[in-house]
C-alpha cells in the first residue's frame, strides 16, 4: 500500500474532493482531471488504488512531464489516455527574451486556471511548447498573440512530434557537510548556505512537491527539491563519505 505523508489543509480539502469525484462516477463512466501535480498525483493514485472496480492512465503529454492528467475508467473497459496536446509558441529573437513565468502568465491572463494548463517546455530555436487539454489548444491559438511584450505564433502539435529531451538533466557531483536541505541546495544550485536559509525561509523551496520553510529538512536519496525560478534537484545517490566524513552525493538539475 502507499504511504503518505501527512496532509496540509489544503491537500486533505483536495483529496475530500477528489473522493466525492469519484463517489459519482455514473457506471461506465470515465472521468478525467485537469493538470495534477506530482502531490496531488500522489494522493489521486493512492486513492484509486483502494477502489478495485476502478483503473487509470496517467499522461502529461511526454514521459517525464512533471504535470499530469489522469483518466479513470472501470477495470472492464479499454483503456484511453488523457486527451493532451501541445500548443507550439514560437517568437523571434533571443530564447532567453522569453521565460516559464511569461508563457505561463500569458496563458493565464487569457482565462485559464492554473491546472488547465501542464509542463512548458522551452526550446533552443526561439520556441516552447505548452502542454494543455485538446479542447483549450484552438483558443489558445486563436487568442495568444503576445508574451512578455514580444509576438508570438501558435499552432498545436502533437506531443510526440516536439523534441522533448529537455529533462535530461545534467549531473552535479560533490560533498556537503549533512543531508540538510540547505547543504544539498547550496551544492545544487551554487548559491551560499545562508542565502539559500533565506530562500527557504521565503517560502520559494519544495521538497517532493510540498513547501518547507526550515533549512535544517533532512533529505535522502530519490527526494527532488525545488527552487522557484531557479529549477529543480533529484538527489540522485549517496555515495558514501569522505576521510573528513563529508556526504559524497550525486544530483540530477533540472532547469
Amino acid at each position: 500500500m502507499t504511504k503518505i505523508s501527512p496532509l496540509s489543509d489544503g491537500e486533505r480539502q483536495w483529496q475530500q474532493n477528489f473522493e466525492r469525484k469519484l463517489d459519482h462516477m455514473h457506471e461506465g463512466n470515465t472521468v478525467s482531471t485537469s493538470f495534477l501535480d506530482p502531490r496531488q498525483l500522489e494522493l489521486a493514485e493512492a486513492i484509486i488504488k483502494k477502489r478495485p472496480g476502478l483503473t487509470y492512465t496517467v499522461y502529461g503529454g511526454y514521459p517525464e512531464a512533471e504535470r499530469n492528467a489522469l483518466c479513470i475508467f472501470p477495470v472492464q473497459q479499454q483503456a484511453v489516455l488523457p486527451t493532451v496536446t501541445a500548443v507550439q509558441v514560437n517568437w523571434s529573437g533571443n530564447k532567453d527574451e522569453l521565460s516559464h513565468r511569461d508563457l505561463l502568465g500569458a496563458v493565464l491572463a487569457l482565462g485559464f486556471r492554473r491546472d488547465q494548463v501542464g509542463d512548458i517546455v522551452i526550446f533552443e530555436e526561439n520556441s516552447a511548447a505548452i502542454m494543455v487539454d485538446d479542447d483549450k489548444a484552438d483558443y489558445i491559438c486563436a487568442n495568444l498573440q503576445q508574451v512578455g511584450g514580444l509576438p508570438v505564433n501558435c499552432s498545436f502539435v502533437e506531443p510526440d512530434q516536439l523534441p522533448l529531451s529537455k529533462e535530461d538533466g545534467r549531473d552535479i557531483r560533490g560533498t556537503v557537510a549533512s543531508l540538510r536541505a540547505d547543504a544539498v541546495l547550496s551544492l545544487g544550485f551554487g548559491i551560499s548556505r545562508s542565502r539559500v536559509v533565506l530562500l527557504i525561509k521565503g517560502g520559494v523551496v519544495r521538497v517532493n512537491w510540498r513547501s518547507v520553510n526550515s533549512p535544517s529538512v533532512q533529505l535522502k536519496e530519490g527526494d527532488q527539491v525545488s527552487l522557484k525560478g531557479r529549477g529543480r534537484l533529484l538527489v540522485s545517490s549517496v555515495e558514501g563519505e569522505t576521510r573528513k566524513g563529508r556526504i559524497r552525493l550525486k544530483l540530477k538539475k533540472y532547469s
